[in-house]
């Protein structure tokens, strides 16, 4: 589309826009607009029009970005400026400018207009790159809550939003917490920073604390249905945390904004339990769906020939998946203009990376694209390699300007990758749906290699918020989606499944964890008999409400059965027990004693659901001693005396594993296995054993020895306060290690000297 057809068709969606009031059609037509005469060269009328047209649609961003990319200053041309022009800027000066020099575009600015001094509760719903964390930020400016909590999904959002947070003035004023047990002044104004799981911590250590203010990011995670990967840590489980923290929030809170993308919330004949979940609790919905900001250019290769992606002719041979990749990806990928690929599995992320390792022109084509090597880059690709060895696969696709992007990647390294590719150090990034996942990134294009995410098929809402990865709001007016999977524009078209909340439906089978939670109407007649057989359990063997209530995301049936096998429990038993505490507590958690971990694992083993962790439980091996210990017990050790890459070594030397799966497996055990069950299961077992205890001693539970140290080490790699902060920001070991014990001598690398200057700013040091 040339110039001038460009301009006829703007101006027609102008009246069009004026008669029918459609503001999404004509934010859509605005910014394809802008992206057509982007690059042209703009005399004074021309930005007259462009800024008019810009305002209109709501967005005067569209004109900032077009002033500079050309690198223009429009106040050179005052004299030429019109009243329509001038009225822009006046608009434009309307809308809310941040202390950083941010503004709102004009649905932003809706959406905050509508918090008041009465009640705010609103669920809002919007494509990805409509700017939802943004919005929140000038909400608690205009409002200046008193006590703030902000949840989000992952603890790499959350350390993302603190670091944003401490970059802006206003909050100097608030006591920032991200930790679930910090000592909190109640007087000051406090700004709380959790995940799901962390706030639950957090009730358990803190009574009857009130919030003016949550927010609560990615909503849909509260419906197991809408849960994006099949692989992503704790998909089963995520959702009972999400529902159970949202619930807790509308106890605790008077003012509340849900947010997420795409969700299909509309009311129809049939009952919807997430509307009902919205009456319930006095939320407004916020429907911002259609409004694409960035816009984007949908491409299916689905047989050879000869193919036009935007500007770029592309030639395919045949459909296999390797020439796809070949010929796709050097073809419209540029250090400004970089790609995603994504994939339905993680082994798929690196055997893809593989193919263009492979391919020495290739390597030679994104290396040339480079003729300054960046600093950062170079020190952060030398520390791999001192750290990980040659051989890993990550590793091997850095040097190829090649980024690898999983949920079994180190955080640090996952952390790191990203900050490259956004800066244009990175050609192209292999990843799952963990781009999905809350993770900023500029890429200009997507190439879907899958319709699956995992095992799973891919729906709607997970296709629409895959491809809103393709271009960034700032950078790009349209983003590129090319499909080489043949179906994924078929699901982007589909209808959207309703997201429901199976607390406020009837016909939703619950488990024992969701009945704390749920009203008894919601229950069905078998459901309300087992919850009050229970409870009546629980009162016959004196199991107090107030222990049942800790480590909510375990029901009370397992509870109960944890506890009636502890106080059965006969005295070498107890004794073995006291045994692993006081190596725990001596060693602060870095010394377990095996017979007493033993009988620890033969208690939970019952209550453990989890496939991995039940196996290397009930999986046994013969000590030298002749006693009989579960393979958790060995790889626990193995972890406390040697790490991350101990464990990494050992799966190489004596299981004959290469790198890359070793580093899976090792990633699978600590981060999900060890970090979330294990601490689950430990500490629902430590509560009551500390309960029984301090009955039979008769004193405060928290005068009886605790495991918590042992918890610490395996949820955080660390046990003190700012060692915890510091594992949470995403560090090396070595940093962790330092600063969990000032004392040890360690001799940092230039990057991990780097990491540790931006971890003394984050601490304010």
């Amino acid at each position: 589309m040339d110039r001038f057809e460009g301009t006829s068709n703007i101006i027609k969606a102008y009246y069009q826009f004026k008669r029918n009031g459609n503001n999404a059609e004509f934010v859509s037509k605005v910014c394809e607009y802008f992206n057509c005469i982007k690059s042209d060269k703009l005399d004074g009328s021309d930005l007259n029009f462009l800024s008019f047209i810009a305002s209109e649609a709501g967005v005067p961003q569209y004109y900032d970005m077009l002033i500079k990319r050309q690198n223009r200053d429009e106040m050179d041309m005052v004299e030429q400026i019109s009243l329509g022009m001038l009225s822009s800027f006046f608009y434009d000066a309307s809308l809310c400018v941040d202390e950083q020099g941010n503004k709102l575009h004009r649905f932003q600015k809706q959406i905050l207009e509508k918090f008041s001094d009465d009640t705010n509760r609103f669920v809002l719903t919007a494509p990805t790159s409509f700017g939802k964390t943004f919005i929140v930020y000038q909400i608690l400016q205009k409002m200046k809550y008193s006590t703030i909590l902000l949840i989000f999904p992952t603890i790499s959002l959350l350390t993302e939003n603190y670091e944003r947070i401490k970059a802006y003035p206003f909050f100097g004023g608030y006591s920032i917490h991200t930790l679930s047990e910090e000592e909190i002044d109640e007087s000051a104004n406090n700004l709380f920073i959790f995940t799901p799981e962390r706030y639950l911590s957090f009730l358990d250590s803190q009574k009857g604390t009130v919030f003016d203010f949550a927010f609560i990011d990615e909503i849909y995670k509260i419906d197991n249905g809408y849960l994006v990967d099949e692989e992503t840590v704790l998909e089963n489980e995520r959702d009972v945390a999400y529902r159970l923290a949202l619930e807790y929030i509308c106890r605790q809170a008077k003012d509340i904004f849900l947010a997420g993308p795409y969700i299909s919330l509309n009311n129809d004949e049939t009952y919807n339990s997430f509307l009902k979940f919205t009456e319930e609790n006095n939320f407004q919905i916020l429907q911002y769906n259609e409004f694409e900001i960035v816009s984007k250019q949908y491409y299916e290769i689905s047989k050879r020939g000869s193919y036009n992606i935007d500007e770029y002719d592309v030639y395919i041979p045949n459909k296999q998946r390797k020439t796809l990749l070949l010929q796709i990806i050097p073809k419209i990928s540029f250090p400004a203009e970089n790609t995603i690929i994504y994939c339905g599995k993680k082994t798929d992320t690196e055997k893809y990376a593989q193919i263009l390792i492979q391919e020495p022109n290739i390597v030679k084509t994104f290396s040339d694209m480079y003729k300054e090597e960046d600093e950062l880059y170079k020190i952060f690709v030398e520390h791999l390699e001192r750290t990980y060895g040659e051989e890993w696969i990550v590793v091997v696709a850095l040097k190829a300007r090649i980024g690898i992007h999983h949920g079994l990647i180190p955080k640090y390294i996952q952390k790191e990758i990203i900050n490259l590719f956004g800066r244009g150090q990175l050609v192209c990034l292999f990843s799952t749906t963990t781009i999905t996942e809350g993770v900023n990134t500029p890429a200009k294009n997507i190439i879907i290699t899958s319709l699956k995410k995992g095992k799973k098929d891919l729906k709607q809402f997970d296709a629409k918020n895959i491809a809103g990865r393709a271009g960034r709001f700032g950078k790009h007016y349209s983003g590129r989606i090319i499909d080489i999977s043949s179906g994924f524009v078929d699901i982007i078209k589909s209808d959207n499944e309703k997201l429901k909340h199976k607390n406020y439906d009837v016909n939703s089978q619950k488990s024992d964890v969701d009945y704390q939670i749920t009203k008894d109407e919601f229950l069905s007649p078998t459901e309300q008999r087992e919850k009050q057989r229970l409870q009546r359990k629980a009162e016959e063997i004196e199991l107090p409400d107030t222990i049942l209530a800790k480590f909510k995301v375990v029901g009370p049936r397992d509870k109960i059965t944890l506890y009636e096998s502890i106080i059965h429990l006969d005295i070498a038993e107890r004794e073995s027990i006291d045994n692993l505490v006081n190596s725990v507590v001596f060693s602060r958690g870095h010394k377990i004693n095996w017979d007493g971990l033993q009988t620890v694992l033969n208690i939970i083993a019952p209550i453990v659901s989890n496939g991995k962790l039940k196996f290397m439980i009930t999986h046994k091996f013969i000590a030298k001693s002749g006693k009989q210990y579960s393979l958790l017990v060995i790889l626990l050790q193995a972890y406390l005396d040697n790490g991350f890459m101990g464990m990494v070594e050992y799966q190489i030397k004596n299981k004959g594993m290469n790198m890359d799966r070793a580093m899976r497996y090792v990633a699978d055990t600590v981060y999900n296995t060890f970090k979330y069950q294990l601490v689950k299961y430990f500490g629902t077992f430590d509560i009551l054993y500390r309960f029984v205890q301090s009955k039979e001693r008769q004193c405060d539970m928290e005068d009886v020895k605790s495991i918590s140290f042992l918890l610490q080490k395996l949820e955080y790699n660390a046990t003190n306060e700012r060692a915890k902060k510091v594992s949470d920001y995403g560090v090396p070991f070595k940093i962790i290690k330092k600063y969990e014990d000032p004392s040890v001598q360690v001799e940092y690398d230039p990057y991990e000297k780097y990491v540790d200057n931006q971890v003394k700013l984050m601490l304010n040091e």
